[in-house]
């Protein structure tokens, strides 16, 4: 497994400290457990995050342990985890690692409200910040983002588009399925990794490869 694989399937930066592979894996194991979701599908998501999380836990048993005081310091971030103080670190702490960060949470609230910020930080001036926004929605199953999810394939660059593909075979969300409709009739290889996922989910229409 490539060394960043198990971040990416929490969908958290390389960077993440333990309390957030945690949090990743406390709100993902329950989301795709079988019992919860009661949807047999979700059991190899299920796998995935448990087999992330215990690669993770053994990694960061070894490695950087970083004063929460002073990284939140340096992050710009609040001692508070309430939606309307992570949603304003979201859009407006002044390092991107900041926002990332405050945007992690929103998705892993369960809170649906969360998404009037997730909405904005879509439109953030760094476009890895916006990644992490996409993953976020996705994290959230925020249904109503389909269209605004179109709308920011269609504007993105390879960064967020990338982004989105992940997020898209990493969650299985449906409300991405507006966007592979729209990205597997383009071509190049987003084009065809779209129609995978559209054929995998059984409603891709045929384009040919």
């Amino acid at each position: 497994m490539d060394r960043n694989e198990p971040y990416r399937i929490l969908g958290l930066d390389a960077d993440a400290d333990g309390s957030e592979v945690k949090a990743a894996f406390r709100y993902l194991s329950k989301k795709y457990h079988p019992d919860s979701s009661g949807d047999p599908s979700t059991t190899l998501r299920f796998m995935r995050v448990m087999k992330a999380y215990k690669t993770l836990d053994v990694e960061l048993g070894k490695e950087r342990l970083i004063s929460n005081r002073v990284r939140a310091r340096v992050l710009g971030e609040s001692r508070e985890d309430d939606m309307f103080s992570l949603g304003c670190l979201a859009l407006t702490a002044p390092e991107a690692a900041g926002r990332r960060r405050a945007i992690r949470k929103l998705g892993f609230s369960g809170k649906k409200a969360a998404y009037v910020f997730l909405r904005r930080a879509l439109g953030d001036r760094d476009e890895t910040v916006v990644a992490t926004a996409v993953r976020a929605v996705a994290d959230l199953s925020a249904f109503q983002a389909s269209s605004e999810m179109a709308a920011l394939w269609a504007r993105a660059g390879t960064t967020v588009r990338n982004a989105v593909m992940d997020a898209a075979e990493a969650t299985g969300e449906p409300l991405f399925r507006q966007t592979l409709e729209l990205a597997a009739g383009e071509t190049g290889s987003h084009a065809v990794r779209a129609r995978r996922l559209l054929s995998e989910a059984g409603i891709v229409k045929n384009r040919g490869a």
